[in-house]
């Protein structure tokens, strides 16, 4: 077990008030990049004797990189009585069960979302959802179709569930009309399902992701309600590059709007830099030589001199600074990895 995970238990024991959320993210972060199921069982420990800790939600990208039907049964049984949350202010729980596919947890699922929409706020209601996306919906054609329908001509719904039109078969009129219902009435504080769903239907909603994508009525910069969250993480779903993004707004049509544009894109980086994920399309490497390298010795044309036409070059300066710790951080960690290799 690795000494950072020991250090992770013995911090989530002092008292909650005294807890700092970045020590704990770094010392998550360090576990789940050098760790293995021996710190998972460790951290599943501790868990399991308080379920209830707010902080504790934070462990779970641990238990989706290690977690398996076992975990999930264990946690499981100290969160759901009846099919419903033992404690409701610890939504979260609802889609870390679906990421792991615990098949128990599915008729929750549908009934926070479906049957019973009242005990459902906004977040129990998003976590059911993002919960449920993780299980085959063939029963449920007919109530998710209602769902969604239910959502047109609405500045406000229930925000994920658009999000369940990639569970829907021949969703090509769905897709068309999610896609007029974030352009004509969605609040942008209400549209992070919406972009999230049109990710998850592959090829049929990719035309609209990339249309909404750099659209200013979309506002897929937003950290409002998490618009900004789920558009990143509808990047990784498409397969949709950094580098293709970059030379797109560096295109004459885009600069049009550079300010806007350029703005979207260093929000997308910042939350690449965020991300713990280490399978990812392009390392830091590759992001700083086509970001930041020299046309030549003589011109630059790179982010910096992009982000100076809109006046932010700082924030470039900046996230140059950001990319280059976490390309030492991928080589440091690539030792890491020979060493274990090699043992």
């Amino acid at each position: 077990m690795l000494r950072t995970t020991t250090e992770l238990i013995a911090y989530l024991k002092i008292a909650k008030a005294e807890r700092d959320v970045e020590i704990m993210l770094s010392l998550i972060n360090a576990t789940i990049k050098c760790g293995n199921k021996k710190d998972l069982d460790a951290i599943l420990f501790q868990y399991l004797n308080d379920p209830f800790d707010f902080h504790y939600s934070y462990l779970f990208p641990i238990f989706k990189k290690w977690g398996d039907e076992k975990v999930a049964a264990q946690i499981f049984k100290v969160v759901i009585s009846n099919n419903r949350l033992l404690d409701a202010n610890n939504p979260e729980v609802l889609a870390l069960l679906g990421y792991l596919k615990y098949t128990p947890v599915k008729q929750v699922l549908v009934d926070y979302i479906f049957e019973s929409p009242e005990e459902s706020d906004y977040y129990i209601s998003k976590y059911a959802i993002l919960g449920l996306l993780h299980f085959d919906c063939t029963e449920y054609q007919e109530k998710i179709k209602t769902a969604i329908e239910n959502c047109y001509g609405k500045n406000l719904f229930p925000e994920f569930i658009p999000a369940l039109v990639s569970k829907i078969e021949n969703n090509s009129t769905l897709l068309q009309n999610l896609y007029n219902l974030g352009c004509e009435f969605a609040s942008t504080d209400c549209n992070a399902g919406i972009v999230y769903g049109f990710s998850l239907c592959g090829n049929a909603g990719r035309k609209y992701f990339r249309k909404v994508l750099f659209d200013p009525g979309w506002e897929t910069d937003s950290t409002g309600t998490g618009t900004l969250h789920f558009a990143y993480k509808g990047l990784k779903k498409l397969g949709i590059t950094f580098k293709e993004l970059y030379h797109e707004i560096k295109t004459p049509e885009m600069k049009e709007n550079l300010q806007y544009n350029f703005g979207v894109f260093i929000a997308l980086l910042t939350r690449r830099i965020d991300d713990i994920d280490t399978d990812q399309l392009e390392n830091f490497t590759d992001l700083h030589t086509f970001l930041f390298k020299w046309k030549n010795n003589d011109e630059s044309d790179n982010l910096i001199d992009l982000a100076r036409l809109v006046d932010r070059s700082e924030d470039a300066y900046h996230l140059e600074k950001l990319v280059e710790l976490k390309m030492n951080e991928e080589a440091i960690l690539l030792n890491y990895e020979s060493l274990n290799s090699s043992r």
